[in-house]
């Protein structure tokens, strides 16, 4: 699974366009820098994040790999409570 740093994060949805599960939407609310940053909604269907936790190597971060501002980083479940 991925998390979206809304810092860095311009609103683009090339997350949500590229994305084969349909991981991503896009954003209604503005970020802190006037951009409609993309949410992850469904969050079990990202093919990275069982692998992962799973001490796995990641097969898809198409979405990592096409942000222009590499706003997406992979989490674990550790992380999802936080």
């Amino acid at each position: 699974m991925k998390r979206i740093n809304e810092d860095y994060c311009k609103g683009c949805n090339l997350c949500v366009d590229i994305c084969p599960k349909d991981v991503y939407s896009e954003g209604t609310e503005v970020s802190i820098r006037g951009y409609k940053v993309p949410i992850i909604k469904n969050i079990d269907e990202c093919l990275d994040f069982k692998r992962v936790n799973d001490g796995i190597e990641p097969r898809c971060s198409l979405c990592e790999l096409s942000c222009p501002d590499q706003a997406i980083r992979p989490i674990t479940v550790g992380d999802v409570n936080e």
